[in-house]
C-alpha cells in the first residue's frame, strides 16, 4: 500500500471521530454553562483538546498526502507558538489543551465528577449512574479500536509513539472483502473528478468509533436504570 493512502488510513479515523467528539462536547459544554459554569467550562476545554488531537492528525496525514496542506499546517503551528511566547495567557491556555488533548480520558472522568460534585443533589446515586455509564463507554471504546484496528500510542523516551494495531474484522473473510473493496473503490475514484475519496474509509472508521462510544454511554445509563432505578432528574 503506498505511504500516502496508508497514512491516511491510520489517521482519518482520528480526525473523523475527535471532531464529531468535539462538536458534542462543545455543545454540551454551551448549554449547561449557566447552570453548572464548572462542567460547562472544562466540557469547553475537552472539545479543544479533542480538536487539537484531531488537527495533530491532519498534520499526520497533510505531510504526506499533501504538501501543501502540510505547509500551511506548520505555518498555523508556528503563528501560534510564536504568539503564546509573548502572550502569557495564550500560552497558558494552550498548554491546558495540549495537556487535555493527551490525557482524554482522565479529563472525562474529572468532568464527570465536577458533574457530580457541583450539579447534583444526590450526588451518591448521581456518582454511581456515571461511573456505570462511563464505565461502559470506555469499554465499549476499547471494544470498537480492536475491532477496527484503529492506531494507540505510548511515552516512549519522551515521545509519543503511535503504533499500528491488526483489525479483528479482518479475521472474518466477509467484512474484510468488503473493506478492501470499499477501500479500493475510493481509492480509485473522485467526487466530482476533483475530490479524492481516500479518507472515506476512515472517516467511516472514525464514525464507527464515534456510534460505538455514544452507544456503550448509553447502555451503561441503561444499566444504572436497572440497578438503580430511573433518574428522576431526567423524568
Amino acid at each position: 500500500m503506498p505511504a500516502g493512502i496508508q497514512t491516511i488510513g491510520l489517521f482519518a479515523p482520528i480526525v473523523a471521530s475527535n471532531a464529531i467528539f468535539s462538536a458534542r462536547r462543545a455543545s454540551k459544554g454551551m448549554n449547561s454553562i449557566d447552570e453548572n459554569p464548572l462542567y460547562g467550562a472544562m466540557n469547553m476545554d475537552i472539545a479543544a483538546g479533542q480538536t487539537l488531537k484531531g488537527f495533530k492528525a491532519a498534520k499526520e496525514v497533510a505531510a504526506i498526502s499533501n504538501s501543501g496542506a502540510h505547509i500551511i499546517a506548520e505555518g498555523a503551528s508556528e503563528a501560534i507558538k510564536n504568539l503564546s511566547k509573548t502572550n502569557n495567557i495564550v500560552n497558558g491556555i494552550g498548554k491546558v489543551v495540549d495537556f487535555t488533548a493527551n490525557n482524554i480520558n482522565p479529563i472525562i472522568c474529572a468532568t464527570s465528577a465536577a458533574k457530580v460534585l457541583f450539579g447534583s443533589d444526590d450526588k451518591l446515586e448521581t456518582g454511581a449512574r456515571e461511573i456505570i455509564s462511563l464505565g461502559s463507554m470506555f469499554a465499549a471504546e476499547r471494544a470498537a479500536k480492536s475491532f477496527l484496528g484503529m492506531p494507540y500510542t505510548t511515552k516512549e523516551g519522551g515521545k509519543t509513539v503511535t503504533h499500528l494495531r491488526e483489525a479483528l474484522y479482518n479475521k472474518n473473510p466477509y467484512l474484510k472483502e468488503q473493506v478492501s473493496a470499499l477501500k479500493d473503490y475510493c481509492t480509485t475514484k473522485k467526487l466530482f473528478n476533483k475530490v479524492s475519496l481516500k479518507f472515506v474509509p476512515g472517516a467511516v472508521k472514525g464514525l464507527a468509533f464515534v456510534c460505538a462510544s455514544i452507544a456503550g454511554y448509553k447502555s451503561g445509563s441503561l444499566l444504572a436504570e436497572c440497578l438503580i432505578g430511573k433518574n428522576d432528574a431526567e423524568q
